[in-house]
Order: structure tokens, then C-alpha cells, then sequence
């Protein structure tokens, strides 16, 4: 069995803790569009992308996405 990510979550961590998209930017260095392709659900972060910003919002890279199986 294999999983794939399906729906970034990101936007509903930033909205519950009250965290603006534009700090997640300052302290991850990514370009606010970039930010805000993930939370849109316009393109799927990369491995190391994800650990960056779940370190940040302190949750494991898991917890960024729901996740649905393959095969």
C-alpha cells in the first residue's frame, strides 16, 4: 500500500493559529507565491519544504496534508 498527499491543510493551520501567510514567508524565505500556491492547493510542496514549514509551526510534515492511498 502506498499514500500520496491530497489536500494541503496549511491554510486551516495558519486561519487556527491565527498566523499570517506573510511570517510563514519571513521565516521560511519562500516567495509569498509559493506559500500561496500551497495553501490554494495549486502545487504540492516537496519533502524538504514541508519538514522546513512543519518545523516552523512546530508539527510534523505529516500533519500539512490529508493523505489518501495508492493502488
Amino acid at each position: 500500500m502506498r499514500y500520496a498527499p491530497d489536500r494541503c491543510l496549511l491554510r486551516q493551520i495558519l486561519k487556527s493559529r491565527k498566523i499570517p501567510q506573510r511570517w510563514l514567508c519571513e521565516v521560511t524565505g519562500y516567495p509569498e507565491s509559493q506559500i500561496s500556491d500551497y495553501v490554494n492547493n495549486r502545487t504540492t510542496m516537496g519533502y524538504a519544504t514541508a519538514v522546513t514549514i512543519a518545523k516552523h509551526l512546530g508539527i510534523h510534515p505529516e500533519e500539512l496534508y490529508t493523505w489518501k492511498v495508492i493502488d
